[in-house]
């Protein structure tokens, strides 16, 4: 009996659907394998506003793909982003949390644990000025890399994405790699023992498979005919946040380098800078304010018109089990988080390589779901505590909305992690944390939460040499930003000089 992987089903919308579809082609749908690959393509939901913010990770899926950066800065309207600045999260203040490290490590110890002794010692000059990626983006530059700068950042970029643009680019590189493409509703789908055997379409087709990709968002189209228990865990006790509603502004000029995310009494507001237009997304709780409040905040903040606003709702929350029977649910139809951290399509990410490095050799008995799962949920943890986190450690005082979640009971991995660094200044990383040590610090040193210890190592170099070693690093940081090209004069140099290499 034949047992192998025949054929793979992939049902959905968007950006999850067809990169879903896109990386199965690519990496199974070869002759030696005897693989088919088919895409029921369900109806968008996307709208001329939306945008993707996606991590510097994101890169590596695009490289999986065979997607280049020129393809998404001449066919997508990308832009560049060396992280968020987060804005009245703390007070009326601001920080950086970009994609780079602090400072430099002294005596085989690391540069944070001696700004904290520092800042004990009534030291002003804030974590983030230590680092040439926060630098980099105050001036509106962007990273143009020696050896010897490489030997003190770690510092990268994520991207702003069109999303229409980009999810056209995405099925267009599909539809030529051979993916065979259907485009309809599910009317029923039939299972039986707890696997899905077909689906019938509203066309009228049926469409048999052994393998299903739920990627149809947070509906669930798929997975959900499988579920015999309460599968999805709600966040909304720690994440309330409720309604979405997105909205485009006129072009920012120069334009950013990063993602704004202003917090205002109800929620908060991103903005994405693109090329066309800024991508405004304004998240806030229903049970707080009313749709007209909320845009009448978004515009007097931005110059955005309010004509052609979209609003949404949402539930952030994630499934327990995303793999069941022969049903993996894939991007938001595994966990739903808000678009906070250029995390909207992270999880997407993460499930396509672990799907890509479980796929199932036994149709009959699909023996990698377990590990799928448990990997998975793992992910999920983490990212989900590193959202929280900025709302646990917010310091709007005297506003229901942040009082109640600064209040809060949080989850045990994120407490753990908060309570040891506010008493030891160290990272506690779990398996498989998507953001690493310098990730956290940014956002806990942001909001204000400040070790009361350091490394006791810290005390052997003395008052003169500690001075002379942060001096030296802040005239560094300061001259290389100032040496590296405007954000301008790198996308025109890199992309007119590529501009008969698209693809």
């Amino acid at each position: 009996m034949n047992t192998q992987i025949k054929k793979v089903v992939v049902v959905g919308r968007d950006a999850d659907a067809w990169l879903s579809a896109l990386m199965l082609q690519l990496s199974f749908a070869k002759p030696e394998q005897s693989i088919e690959v088919h895409l029921v393509e369900l109806p968008s939901k996307l709208h001329p506003h939306d945008t993707y913010s996606v991590l510097p990770s994101h890169k590596v899926l695009h490289k999986m793909l065979g997607i280049s950066e020129n393809m998404l800065f001449k066919a997508a309207a990308a832009q560049y982003a060396l992280g968020q600045r987060f804005v009245n999260w703390t007070d009326k203040s601001s920080y950086f949390h970009c994609y780079d490290t602090h400072g430099i490590n002294i005596g085989h110890v690391e540069f944070f644990q001696y700004w904290i002794k520092a800042r004990q010692n009534g030291f002003e000059i804030p974590l983030e000025d230590f680092s040439l990626g926060v630098e980099v983006a105050k001036q509106g530059r962007f990273l143009a890399f020696s050896d010897d700068v490489q030997s003190f950042s770690k510092a990268t970029y994520g991207y702003h994405l069109n999303a229409l643009a980009y999810l056209q680019l995405i099925a267009k590189a599909a539809i030529n790699a051979g993916l065979q493409h259907h485009i309809s509703q599910i009317k029923s789908v039939e299972i039986d023992e707890g696997v899905i055997k077909s689906l019938i379409l509203e066309t009228g087709s049926v469409v048999n498979g052994d393998l299903f990709i739920d990627a149809s968002g947070p509906e669930a189209r798929l997975i959900g005919e499988l579920e015999d228990t309460e599968n999805f865990s709600s966040w909304q006790e720690w994440l309330p946040c409720d309604r979405k509603i997105i909205l485009s502004a006129p072009t920012l000029s120069p334009a950013p380098v990063f993602t704004q995310i202003t917090a205002f009494k109800q929620g908060w507001i991103g903005f994405s800078p693109l090329p066309n237009r800024t991508a405004v997304t304004a998240i806030y709780s229903s049970r707080h304010a009313s749709n007209n409040d909320v845009l009448q905040t978004m515009t007097a903040i931005s110059r955005a018109k309010t004509e052609g606003a979209v609003e949404s709702s949402f539930q952030s929350g994630a499934r327990k089990k995303l793999w069941i029977g022969n049903c993996i649910a894939i991007g938001s139809a595994a966990v739903n988080l808000e678009p906070l951290d250029a995390l909207q399509l992270h999880a997407l990410h993460l499930g396509l390589s672990l799907l890509r490095l479980f796929f199932p050799v036994n149709k009959s008995r699909m023996i990698e779901a377990d590990t799928f799962n448990q990997k998975m949920q793992s992910l999920i943890i983490n990212f989900r505590d590193f959202q929280i986190a900025h709302y646990k450690l917010n310091r709007r005082f005297n506003e229901p909305f942040w009082d109640a979640l600064r209040n809060m009971a949080i989850p045990e991995t994120l407490a753990a992690k908060i309570e040891l660094f506010k008493h030891r200044g160290v990272i506690a990383l779990l398996e498989d944390e998507t953001f690493q040590e310098e990730n956290w610090t940014s956002i806990f040193v942001g909001h204000g939460l400040i070790p009361h210890t350091f490394d006791p190592l810290v005390n052997k170099l003395s008052e003169e040499e500690h001075i002379e070693q942060f001096q030296n690093i802040l005239r560094y940081v300061v001259g290389e930003a100032q040496a590296m090209p405007s954000l301008s004069a790198h996308i025109e140099m890199t992309f007119e000089s590529n501009k008969h290499s698209m693809f």
